[in-house]
């Protein structure tokens, strides 16, 4: 589970580089981004949707302070160089800096559940959604962590809050494959 939660990141952490940066406030409305998920939502085919995730990944990775996006970038080479701690040390300053920037919750959220801290995941989890409420890959990346602690239920209702906002997005559609049978016919 660790590793997928992990690749979620990694697909989204080069993106970040590319794009025009939003507002730091991401609890604003961003018309752009408001019609990515639109579209997102009714891509016909995976190919589409892959195109219209990088956009949305593309628009999260900026945080709009150039302060920030040098504390993520050192984040992500201490992390590189196994200095775990100095990583999250870095996206600490950055949640601080820029409250309001999802992206910067959401990496935190990662580095702490490859620590193990999955309460503290969660809890970055729920300020990444609290700032963007579509973010998919905190959804999916909740689903993960519910499903690894054997709390199937909540890891579906999820993966299912997930694939409401992103189709066609793979582990939350897995996800829902692996738990439905499970969870078929308990009260959700």
């Amino acid at each position: 589970m660790r590793r997928i939660l992990t690749a979620l990141f990694l697909i989204s952490a080069p993106l970040a580089a590319c794009g025009a940066p939003p507002p730091a406030d991401q609890t604003t409305a961003d018309p752009a981004l408001d019609e990515l998920f639109k579209s997102l939502l009714t891509a016909p085919t995976a190919a589409e949707a892959s195109a219209l995730e990088e956009q949305v990944w593309q628009t999260w990775g900026q945080s709009g302070s150039a302060t920030v996006d040098v504390l993520i970038e050192r984040a992500d080479a201490a992390e590189a160089a196994g200095d775990k701690a100095l990583a999250l040390s870095f996206v600490d300053q950055a949640t601080s800096l820029t409250p309001s920037y999802a992206g910067a919750w959401y990496r935190r959220s990662i580095l702490r559940y490859d620590a193990d801290d999955r309460a503290g995941a969660i809890a970055d989890i729920q300020e990444t959604l609290k700032r963007e409420p579509r973010h998919f890959g905190a959804l999916a990346g909740l689903g993960l962590i519910y499903e690894d602690m054997g709390q199937e239920k909540a890891a579906l209702e999820a993966y299912r809050r997930a694939l409401e906002i992103h189709p066609f997005l793979e582990t939350a559609k897995q996800g829902v494959a692996r738990l439905e049978p499970k969870v078929d016919g308990q009260d959700l």
